[in-house]
């Protein structure tokens, strides 16, 4: 911790003095172009341009299975880097290829050069193009798509539905690892909250929900695989008690989205008192479908505990709703 003294010059003009060899480490000189910006907190952010020339990694590329070399960039990617440099004395065909898939993966990364031994990613994501709470309301609104289907395809044993499901889950994975991408660039750069119009706690909230709504893309895929493993159709009678255990978990996503989107913390409430429901029904599905479709059960039973964990995953949205009602303390 540095502190200083404030002086006057001029009569009327306020300074104080950088200390020298933090200036030199960032690249201060006289004549050098600096960035204040006031906080809501009170505080005064100095930031010298050349940070920004600063965000790159490399990564060494060793002999990796794709899971583990995505991990590699995609947390790279999250981290914020702008680019991100892959290096190896020689970088195979097939390790080019890996690169390019999971770049497909990523919104906004790009091959930008390629040598023998290297290949650059750059990220040219520009966080105006993608306002987080539009970027939100898409991934509710694919989330949402997904689980209505992923239950129809369930109840009506439409295994091309199901398919189909599956393979939208890697739009949810793009955006939210974008939102992602984003809070970790705001907290790195305090800058970007004028872009964002919001500070890095309302924004924390934004990934919370994200978050919350990518898990329940990730059940929709479950019961969609779970669609695929039925030995036949499900028995009229459990589809319609599936149908309603599913209507129940929906509505609670809903309400407690909206109520995010709102800032309605009334709704938030409405929605967390619901917590308090027996689960009951949901054991009654289970029991029912153990006894009217045995061979069956497993796939009914991941089904139900989906739905119950998509109803968790609403009451938490519901929570982050009245968080955020109070996410800018410093506000006026």
């Amino acid at each position: 911790m540095y502190r200083r003294k404030v002086q006057k010059t001029g009569g009327s003009t306020y300074f104080v003095t950088l200390p020298k060899a933090w200036a030199e480490g960032v690249g201060i000189a006289p004549g050098t172009i600096v960035t204040l910006l006031p906080n809501a907190s009170g505080t005064l952010l100095l930031v010298p341009e050349s940070l920004a020339r600063r965000n790159h990694c490399t990564i060494d590329l060793k002999e990796w299975p794709f899971e583990r070399f995505q991990r590699e960039i995609i947390s790279r990617y999250i981290a914020g880097f702008d680019m991100i440099e892959i290096r190896a004395e020689r970088i195979r065909p097939d390790q080019r290829r890996m690169v390019r898939e999971i770049a497909h993966g990523l919104i906004g990364l790009e091959i930008f050069e390629e040598t023998q031994s290297s290949v650059v990613l750059h990220a040219l994501v520009n966080v105006r193009d993608f306002p987080v709470p539009k970027t939100l309301r898409r991934i509710f609104d694919i989330t949402r798509a997904m689980l209505t289907d992923a239950v129809t395809a369930f109840c009506q044993h439409d295994e091309e539905l199901a398919r189909d499901v599956v393979e939208r889950d890697g739009d949810v994975d793009r955006l939210a690892l974008l939102v992602a991408r984003q809070f970790s660039l705001l907290l790195r750069d305090l800058v970007l909250e004028e872009d964002y119009g919001l500070s890095r706690l309302q924004f924390q909230h934004y990934r919370a929900v994200s978050s919350q709504l990518e898990r329940v893309a990730d059940h929709a895929w479950k019961i969609s695989e779970a669609t695929l493993a039925l030995g036949s159709p499900v028995v009229t009678a459990v589809a319609k008690e599936i149908q309603e255990r599913a209507e129940d978990s929906t509505s609670i996503l809903e309400r407690a989205v909206r109520s995010f989107e709102e800032a309605d913390t009334e709704l938030a409430d409405h929605v967390l008192q619901e917590k308090e429901r027996s689960e009951q029904l949901f054991e009654l599905t289970r029991s029912a479908a153990a006894e009217k479709q045995p061979d069956d059960a497993p796939s009914v039973s991941i089904v139900l505990d989906s739905l119950l964990r998509i109803r968790e995953y609403g009451f938490n949205i519901a929570e982050s709703a009245l968080d955020a009602s109070s996410a800018n303390p410093f506000s006026t």
